[in-house]
């Protein structure tokens, strides 16, 4: 619900605020009071384009500002959150600025947003129609949204939605197995390529490392030798050796130990250095002669190695990604050998439920094309009401390929005057009578279609008052589920509206200036008298306006008011 607008600077519109109710809101004024500025202040606010002639002479800009209420709109909220803009309090703070050069800046919940946001985010909330502007019912989704809410098949809808989305799946799945089937045998083949090179290499976990330690000794079996004869030849076979050495350090340690005691654990400390020096130099000689130099072992290693490494390039750079990739085409070779059986399974389980989505669209359409007959009478009958005597609005309902909302599509056919020929709504009536087709048809839907806020300029223009009456009664009805605000010369519209708002200007030191404000009683009774009196009010007019008007307005003429 549009709860507040504020527009300054805006043509004859200097600083006015306007808060309006829920239900039906009109707007009267002498003409060219600034009326249909509101309404210009409304598209500013949803994104229109903005023409610096349109700031307040002397200004440097005009603001919009606007509050709507989105509660109850879980669908409104999401979009806006969604596009970053948090609603606080189920409210959502609209601004736009237009500049005397002709820039401007848009806002949204006090951000910097773009007019292209305004419209589409601002434009789900309010949409304008007019003799220039028009919501439209070009998209094929909306017209076939607006007979279910008529038809009042939502439960059948959502129904029908499940059984298509799970037939949608199972399809897909099939599909995709199928397209996995048309290159199995290449996929198999490689598959096994793989699996046969892997094999037959037969790789373990860790063996690059162990081979390459291998080929390091092999390699350097000579000089391992050379080194082993020198330290042996260092500790024990060489003249003089270390253990030579030690001998005669030990027997000197003994006879300081004959003199003293403390020498004594010399003595046996050089005995184990002997000891320990003898066995070494046993076993670097038997490490010696473990040392293979065998030029055919080193050449199957560096072989083994060489392949190693180009395996483990091709499947993820080691032996344990090499392993992977062996586990990983095996399991796929045994499901590829699964594939018919299962391809089989879906192409049931596909079948059965295309079977349920045929039965469930059949149904839906039925409902639809009964509803279809009943819309057209009702919005033929609102619309011929509304001066469009010879028009005849038809709802088609043809065959359309199956989706997720049924196997409908639904178009909006129209002939505006007998033997004129038919088309789309939207191609071949007038501004005019789109904004009566249109009211139409919202007066005959419920909430759940179109925007929660429609404005209508002067859709009652050149209309008499027999036909202005049946047009009150249709923005009554339309009313009910939505909130309308229209820009009306007729008093039979003026007095359903559940607010009533003047338009005024006045002139003051050379300057125009328009203001706003919310008529009650006796002043909504004058301005009524007004619209369907002139500017002569007789006490008949004045019975007439209180005729109009109703229960609230009953009781003795006020003698003030002629």
């Amino acid at each position: 619900m549009l709860k507040t607008l504020h527009v300054s600077n805006l043509g004859v519109l200097g600083d006015v605020e306007v808060d309006f109710p829920a239900g039906l809101s009109c707007l009267t004024g002498e003409t060219g009071a600034g009326k249909s500025l509101l309404v210009d202040a409304i598209e500013l606010l949803l994104g229109a384009r903005a023409d610096a002639g349109v700031v307040r002479q002397g200004q440097r800009e005009a603001v919009i500002e606007a509050l709507v209420d989105v509660t109850g709109l879980p669908g409104a909220r999401a979009a806006f959150e969604d596009a970053g803009y948090p609603v606080d309090d189920g409210e959502v703070r609209l601004r736009r600025i237009v500049g005397a050069d002709g820039r401007g800046k848009a806002w949204i919940q006090g951000r910097l947003a773009t007019s292209r946001e305004l419209r589409d985010l601002g434009g789900a909330l309010v949409s304008v129609a007019g003799q220039h502007a028009f919501i439209g019912l070009s998209v094929a989704r909306e017209r076939l949204a607006m007979l279910d809410a008529f038809a009042g098949t939502a439960a059948d809808v959502l129904a029908y939605a499940g059984r298509w989305a799970a037939y949608r799946d199972a399809r897909d799945d099939l599909a995709r197995l199928q397209a996995r089937q048309a290159d199995r045998e290449a996929r198999a083949d490689y598959l096994r390529f793989v699996v046969d090179s892997i094999e037959t290499l037969g790789p373990g976990a860790g063996e690059i490392e162990s081979l390459a330690a291998e080929a390091q000794v092999l390699r350097g079996a000579e000089r391992l030798r050379e080194m082993a004869a020198a330290v042996t030849d260092a500790l024990y076979e060489g003249a003089p050796s270390a253990c030579d050495g030690l001998a005669r350090a030990l027997q000197s340690a003994r006879e300081m130990a004959r003199i003293d005691d403390r020498a004594v654990a010399f003595a046996s400390r050089l005995e184990l250095l002997q000891i320990e020096a003898r066995d070494v130099s046993r076993e670097v000689e038997s490490y010696a002669g473990s040392v293979d130099l065998d030029p055919a072992r080193l050449a199957h290693v560096d072989d083994r190695l060489d392949a190693l490494k180009g395996l483990a390039r091709k499947h993820g750079g080691s032996l344990e990604s090499v392993l992977d990739t062996l586990a990983a085409a095996r399991a796929e070779l045994a499901e590829l050998a699964g594939t018919d059986e299962q391809a089989g399974r879906l192409e049931a389980v596909a079948s059965g439920l295309r079977a349920e989505v045929d039965a469930f669209a059949a149904a839906l359409s039925a409902k639809r094309r009964a509803a279809a007959v009943a819309m057209s009478t009702q919005v033929t009958d609102s619309v011929r009401g509304l001066a469009m005597a010879g028009a005849t609005l038809e709802v088609r309902v043809d065959a359309a390929d199956a989706g997720e909302t049924g196997t409908d599509r639904v178009d909006f056919q129209v002939e505006t005057n007998p033997g004129e020929g038919w088309g789309p709504v939207t191609d071949v009536a007038s501004g005019g009578e789109l904004s009566r087709i249109t009211l139409a048809l919202y007066s005959v839907l419920s909430a759940s279609v179109g925007t929660p806020v429609m404005v209508y300029d002067e859709i009652d223009a050149g209309v008499s008052g027999a036909v202005a009456e049946r047009m009150a009664e249709a923005l009554g009805r339309a009313a009910n589920h939505r909130q309308i605000l229209v820009v009306t010369h007729h008093g039979q519209v003026a007095a359903r509206a559940a607010a009533h708002f003047l338009v005024d200007k006045a002139t003051s030191d050379g300057r125009t200036l328009a203001s706003i404000r919310r008529l009650e009683g006796d002043d909504r009774l004058a301005e009524i008298a007004r619209i369907i009196g002139g500017q002569t009010i007789t006490e008949a007019v004045l019975r007439h306006a209180t005729e109009m008007l109703g229960p609230a307005s009953k009781g003795p003429v006020q003698r003030g008011l002629l």
